[in-house]
């Protein structure tokens, strides 16, 4: 009371807010109510969106990396072969990097998923056996489980972080629970995978086996190269072929399809359009080279078709693996969430994809006795989980630090190759700035109608002020400054935007804490405002005490201002107009 007695102009704000002296005090109570109100839907639909934004980067990151590191070659992406870089090793160097997380193998295919409910085209991931932490994101959206998945928080408990999926050559799978759905499968079920990363390949074989061997359709070419030394100068201890013989031969082997080429006849025509180019400039043949070449003719007119064919379609039987398996969990995504349909042991998923190391290898590994623990052929990159996917810092520049040197150039690729790191945010890019121009686009609508809130409390000053211009006039002639008249009404619009401000965070807080009963309560009337169906899951929320001071601030300033401008203008008004006016 001695502050309100020692400010004239604050005693009279409150005199006029009074609920109980005047019906001004009516329009007073409807002005808080709509500052808090302002207030609450901003920061209840603020805190939605943020809650939402979050939980979908959640179900996104787990099952995205962080970083996908590949290997590219100066044309495209090239798979990593474990002969031309270790890939093994690679992944345990990466996971010595300060920030990092965890690192395994990315391999991930499309494939045709089908049971006796039906056939579906699904994408799969694969899962290394052993490596806990690329299978913990997983573990947390498991809705069912077979009795061997479900003894795996009893091993958590007794200090066992081994999770063995895929382990050996366990023929087994996770499905997502719409491909459950669609597929009708449960948990013990068998479902058939067929790749389908080969039909391009698979197609271009039984178009290529439809037409008969170039080389040997191509007379003139056949001609040329059994004839090529005939005539040839003798010279430095070999002979010189005439640069037109050689020209005609290169011209000859670039007009072939590639496409309708076999590969025992792509392989000659490297040969001998390497030979042919490199004596273009009078280059004497050696007679070593002299063989090359005749034995390389040889044995392209001694080629047979049928066999020829017969490898082709041997190369798809190993190109298109299909394979059963065993369901043996089940996990919830986000239905309108990217996410993998199926995920399957590494070695199955190298095995469909033709990415294991062939029987071969595998025998010349064993003779030699370098035969690695935990071989394993190719995989298509290498996935990299950190501590802080939206703020990583300088890790990308460490992960890069961390790699193999891959720029000498090799038989296979010439140019070299080298690596190359894409963060998750690039992967997600579109979806990412998709949910963040939906919170800005929401909080510059909102915005605009705490604006046109203000408007009117503005006219509400207005009235009020015209409406007390007698008391005004009264208060100037016992010689009130403008600005005392000017803090009667500046004091109300502070007082009326503080305790808006402070009751919009309050009932904002309290419809968050009870978002799902009063989302419930709509969904009973037909009037739900997050359909899970949509989403997946419950109704989020994000409680960011810097957001409700700032929309709180937002809301006090903007009626602060809203306030100060009709006690600007009558605060300049002529009290002798003003009473006789009245």
């Amino acid at each position: 009371m001695k502050i309100l007695r020692r400010n004239l102009s604050l005693m009279l704000a409150v005199r006029y807010l009074n609920p109980l002296r005047t019906m001004f005090s009516v329009i007073t109570l409807i002005c808080l109510g709509g500052v808090a109100l302002g207030v609450m839907v901003l920061i209840v639909v603020l805190s939605v969106m943020s809650g939402l934004q979050t939980t979908m980067e959640e179900r996104v990151l787990a099952f995205t990396p962080h970083y996908s590191v590949v290997l590219t070659d100066g044309f495209g992406r090239s798979a990593i072969s474990d002969q031309e870089c270790n890939w093994a090793e690679t992944i345990d160097k990466l996971q010595e990097v300060p920030g990092v997380v965890s690192v395994y193998p990315q391999l991930e295919n499309d494939g045709f998923a089908q049971t006796a409910h039906g056939r579906l085209t699904v994408h799969f991931n694969a899962i290394q056996p052993h490596n806990y932490a690329q299978w913990l994101p997983l573990k947390e959206m498991l809705k069912e489980k077979d009795e061997w998945l479900a003894g795996e928080d009893e091993r958590l408990k007794a200090g066992e972080q081994d999770f063995g999926f895929g382990e050996g050559l366990n023929q087994e799978c996770i499905v997502s629970a719409t491909t459950a759905t669609s597929l009708g499968l449960n948990v013990g079920d068998t479902v058939h995978l067929t790749p389908v990363g080969s039909l391009d390949e698979v197609a271009s074989i039984y178009a290529m086996i439809q037409s008969p061997l170039q080389t040997q359709e191509n007379k003139e070419f056949m001609e040329g190269l059994s004839v090529l030394f005939e005539g040839a100068a003798e010279a430095n201890g070999g002979i010189i072929v005439a640069p037109e013989k050689l020209e005609k031969i290169l011209s000859i082997i670039q007009e072939f399809d590639q496409k309708k080429l076999r590969d025992s006849e792509k392989e000659a025509c490297d040969t001998l359009y390497m030979l042919a180019a490199d004596h273009l400039g009078n280059v004497p043949f050696s007679e070593e080279e002299q063989k090359t070449w005749k034995d390389t003719a040889a044995g392209l007119a001694a080629l047979d078709r049928d066999k020829e064919d017969g490898k082709a379609v041997k190369s798809i039987n190993e190109m298109v693996m299909p394979v059963d398996l065993k369901v043996i969990g089940i996990y919830q995504a986000p239905e309108n969430m990217p996410g993998p349909n199926i995920y399957l042991p590494l070695t199955i998923a190298q095995d469909v994809m033709g990415y294991s190391a062939t029987a071969t290898e595998s025998a010349d590994d064993e003779a030699s006795g370098e035969c690695e623990p935990g071989r394993s052929g190719q995989i298509m990159g290498i996935c990299v989980r950190v501590e802080n996917p939206n703020n990583p810092g300088d890790v990308e520049m460490k992960i890069l630090q961390a790699l193999p040197d891959m720029s000498t150039p090799s038989q296979t690729h010439p140019m070299g190759m080298g690596w190359h790191i894409s963060p998750w945010t690039k992967s997600f890019e579109q979806w990412y700035k998709l949910i963040a121009n939906e919170r800005i686009m929401m909080s510059f609508v909102l915005s605009i109608i705490s604006l046109i809130a203000s408007f009117c409390i503005m006219a509400v000053m207005f009235t009020m002020s015209m409406q007390r211009k007698r008391e005004i006039a009264v208060l100037q002639a016992l010689g009130a400054t403008p600005g005392k008249i000017m803090g009667i009404f500046a004091w109300q619009g502070v007082i009326i935007g503080f305790v808006g401000a402070i009751l919009g965070v309050v009932l904002a807080l309290l419809v968050l804490y009870f978002r799902l009963e009063i989302q419930a309560a709509l969904a009973s009337i037909g009037m739900d405002p997050f359909p899970m169906q949509a989403h997946g899951i419950e109704l989020p929320a994000e409680y960011d005490p810097a957001m409700f001071a700032r929309q709180a601030i937002q809301a006090f300033v903007m009626v602060t201002i809203a306030s100060i401008i009709p006690a600007f203008i009558v605060s300049r008004q002529d009290p002798a107009k003003a009473l006789r006016a009245n």
